[in-house]
């Protein structure tokens, strides 16, 4: 069982030079404001997903990669029962609150959001896995968790599509379990804890995010798996000749807030294919396992590994022969155009999901939408099930591609086949997720008509970032482009700091780590 790195200096980063005067403005705005030294350091990643969205919370695998951006808490354990929060950006103001003097798990507020409810969630889900692994440590509960003095740093873009708030979170939660005297602490543990952490807040992600910081790794991207169990397996990017492959990461600087939007996107989506993957198993008569974040209904990946193994009477998919999964896949996107009619593609009502279902509308809606809160005027069912099998499809035939690549070879193939499937699940995002923006297109377009084999959005949607494929020869064009043609046009009194912030080339970085302050790290 792999566990969380502690360093004793900043060797995990690529550039460690340029980190160093991060790392001691941090520790000396910790001491300025607590009166303190902190005792240690936790970090987490962000991350970029090269393929596969909107899929994750479906047990579908995906291709994401950790980031050189990160968030970092300098952190002290305290013998009193306060919490205190501090941050560089001065937009997120100090939070303080006391813990229940009972040793009881606190509760969130949801309808008064603010960063410190991040903390809050991070809080509760470490809270809960002490009282089930080291319940000694709280007396079986009755003894309140340490307090915390926290001062955070991050450079992840908030809002960009780079899970700046599963980074924060997962930094947290190592944080706190540290100040609580858990010191060694599985990559397996960490990641089991930290995929529901944002549930707490009304959002409800599904793992690639929290999984893709934890087990990042230098030069490695990564596949994230959910069945049979959840792992980041890393795995190393094809070189290719004569030009150096690059993945370029653009911030269209339009927010993507998960939180307030969840209702209308994030969170409809995962009801929608909730939805999906119960209709579609009423058809062939099959129960499947209440997997989804409803708690009440199955995944898609659910229903195609159901339909395989109980209607077909095939043996289980372990997901690594990836030929058996692409041609599963296939089976499913056949049964998606058959299944639903040309005047169901256009969008269902409640009542008229309630009539394929052969509920009531009363069932329908304790079964669908009491779990977490939607709004809807048509639920678009068809082009949602078509968006996940189409895009677990395309992670496939990229990680096909990715193994069948001998370095040896011309790229020129790789990198256009590579291109194709990343323009593809752009497409698909639009079309059928409906989780693109008019700037997610407008970038993705510029790049392509100068220089990149593809681009795609990255992360949730609805606005933050795309990553673009392109080479280091190409790359000053398609830099340039952007630059011209979309952010000068878009935001003429951009910085040219955050200019050079919002335009980032991506290389795999290494994942969560603590870092021991008890010598100095430089």
């Amino acid at each position: 069982m792999t566990t969380i790195p502690i360093y004793h200096d900043l060797s995990f980063y690529a550039d460690v030079e340029s980190n160093k005067n991060r790392y001691k403005h941090l520790l000396s705005k910790f001491k300025e404001e607590f009166s303190m030294d902190a005792s240690f350091m936790s970090r987490s990643p962000g991350r970029v997903n090269i393929i596969g969205e909107h899929i994750d919370y479906n047990y579908f695998s995906v291709l994401p990669m950790a980031m050189e951006v990160d968030v970092v808490a300098a952190v002290r354990e305290t013998d009193d029962r306060k919490m205190i929060l501090t941050n560089m950006n001065p937009e997120f103001v100090s939070k303080q609150f006391e813990l229940p003097e009972d040793g009881s798990v606190i509760s969130i507020d949801t309808k008064n959001h603010s960063w410190g409810n991040y903390f809050r969630c991070s809080l509760i889900v470490a809270h809960k896995f002490i009282l089930e692994k080291y319940p000694k440590i709280v007396e079986g509960g009755s003894k309140p968790l340490k307090g915390m003095r926290l001062t955070y740093d991050g450079n992840v873009p908030t809002g960009g599509g780079l899970s700046s708030s599963a980074a924060f979170c997962v930094t947290s939660i190592m944080a706190i379990l540290k100040a609580n005297g858990i010191g060694t602490l599985s990559k397996e543990d960490l990641t089991k804890i930290s995929v529901v952490s944002e549930h707490y807040v009304g959002v409800n992600t599904g793992g690639m995010d929290q999984c893709a910081s934890i087990y990042g790794e230098r030069e490695k991207a990564l596949l994230v798996q959910f069945r049979p169990k959840l792992v980041g397996i890393p795995f190393a990017i094809p070189s290719t000749k004569p030009e150096e492959m690059v993945f370029l990461v653009s911030n269209t600087l339009v927010q993507a807030n998960k939180h307030e939007t969840a209702a209308t996107n994030y969170n409809l989506r995962v009801v929608e294919m909730a939805v999906d993957s119960e209709m579609l198993a009423k058809k062939y008569n099959l129960t499947l396992m209440k997997d989804s974040n409803l708690k009440t209904a199955g995944t898609l990946r659910s229903f195609m590994d159901t339909y395989y193994e109980q209607y077909l009477k095939q043996p289980p998919w372990d997901g690594n022969d990836v030929d058996i999964g692409i041609e599963r896949t296939q089976e499913m996107l056949k049964i998606v155009e058959t299944f639903f009619s040309e005047e169901e593609k256009v969008g269902f009502t409640t009542e008229q999901m309630s009539k394929k279902l052969e509920i009531s509308v009363k069932q329908f809606t304790e079964t669908f939408l009491t779990e977490i809160p939607v709004r809807y005027d048509v639920m678009r069912l068809y082009q949602r099930a078509k968006h996940v099998f189409s895009e677990f499809l395309r992670v496939l035939e990229t990680l096909k591609l990715f193994r069948e690549h001998k370095p040896s070879e011309n790229s020129e193939t790789f990198l256009l086949a590579f291109g194709r499937l990343m323009n593809d699940s752009q497409r698909s995002a639009n079309i059928y997720n409906n989780s693109s923006s008019p700037h997610l297109e407008e970038v993705c377009a510029i790049s392509v008509a100068n220089g990149a084999y593809g681009a795609r959005a990255t992360g949730a949607g609805w606005g933050g970032s795309a990553v673009h494929l392109t080479t280091v020869q190409r790359l000053p064009r398609v830099v340039s482009a952007l630059k011209n043609q979309y952010y000068n046009k878009h935001f003429p009194n951009l910085s040219q700091e955050d200019l050079e912030a919002a335009i980032v080339v991506s290389k795999p970085a290494a994942g969560s780590c603590l870092i021991d302050l008890s010598k100095s790290i430089y």
